[in-house]
């Protein structure tokens, strides 16, 4: 048997790799044939055109060539180990790369694999990987009912942050500058967006939506530039979240913008959900994929394309240029 993987083997190439197939059924390992793939747009379109802060890092092992991009999959259970406490035919959600076959461990608290009830839908469980990442800013701040919040970039990370404070009965305003981003974020629930630039009085916009400043904000575009914005923005005693992976570096008025106004930075990896009182990364997955499947978290705006993998080339292409019309992408494999 033959698989079909996606590969980034320098800055702006991709290639589709095939190779033989090897599955022993031991332990808790699972092999899956992938029916759907999630394209991330900030740290796949990071490697693929090579602005990814880790690919000069010697230390960063993760940011380098050849590199298999993929971020989250549907699929079925071909064939599972006796520990795996998953059966041939179970369709699951797992995180694991853009291919054809996936073998991963299925009891691996940081990368789970997560049997899907009936009633989910195969094309919308993706994104729950992307929906988790967001809600790392809700378990990094304090908030209550009412709580301003505002919210830079409405790509499907700010959207769903957005959609999440939302549901902890914050009230929320989405920024974008992108129209068509707005129009989603507004779809999928996001009560009040601003279009943001230049010639927008955004302070005096956003204090407007909330009925005063916000006190978080969360800087959801990886944009190292609109972390000066979003400190400028946040409201005296209030905290500021790094939400989007910063691509590079800036520069700070630590004394005007942190110390003068009790202003708290604070970083949202996804990787703080495995460290100290924040190991329940299995156990956000779950409930995200709750909520999709209720439809209290909204996906079906966001999905915009769904491609073959041929199509790779094409995919990372428009979501590099065409922000006005990629945002959800699924490579589909069956």
């Amino acid at each position: 048997m033959k698989n079909t993987t996606i590969v980034f083997t320098e800055p702006h190439h991709v290639a589709l790799e095939s190779e033989d197939l090897n599955f022993n059924a031991e332990g808790d390992r699972v092999l899956i044939e992938t029916e759907y793939s999630l394209v991330s747009p900030g740290t796949e379109l990071a490697l693929y055109t090579g602005t990814h802060v880790g690919i000069d890092d010697p230390a960063n092992k993760f940011a380098k060539y050849p590199f298999y991009p993929g971020y989250a999959t549907v699929g079925r259970v071909v064939d599972a180990g006796p520990d795996a406490g998953l059966a041939p035919g179970d369709r699951v959600f797992a995180l694991a790369r853009h291919a054809r076959y996936s073998a991963v461990s299925a009891r691996n608290k940081y990368l789970p694999v997560v049997r899907l009830s009936d009633d989910q839908e195969s094309r919308y469980a993706p994104f729950a990987r992307l929906a988790a990442i967001s809600m790392t800013a809700l378990l990094r701040t304090h908030h209550r009912a009412g709580t301003r919040v505002a919210v830079f970039g409405m790509g499907m990370i700010g959207n769903f942050a957005a959609q999440l404070y939302t549901l902890a009965g914050c009230r929320v305003v989405g920024l974008d500058v992108v129209p068509e981003r707005l129009e989603i974020a507004r779809r999928t629930g996001v009560p009040d967006v601003i279009r943001s630039g230049p010639d927008c009085d955004l302070q005096e916009a956003v204090r407007e939506s909330l009925a005063g400043d916000p006190e978080i904000v969360i800087e959801a575009t990886g944009v190292p530039e609109l972390t000066n914005r979003a400190l400028e923005l946040v409201g005296k005693l209030g905290a500021v979240v790094l939400l989007g992976s910063p691509r590079g570096n800036v520069s700070v008025d630590i004394y005007k913008h942190i110390h003068c106004k009790g202003v708290i930075l604070t970083g949202a990896h996804e990787g703080l959900q495995g460290e100290g009182g924040l190991s329940i990364r299995r156990e956000v997955v779950g409930s995200i994929l709750g909520m999709i499947a209720s439809g209290s978290v909204r996906v079906a705006p966001m999905l915009t394309h769904v491609l073959e993998a041929t199509e790779a080339r094409s995919c990372y292409e428009m979501l590099s240029n065409e922000t006005d019309r990629a945002l959800g992408i699924l490579f589909q494999w069956k």
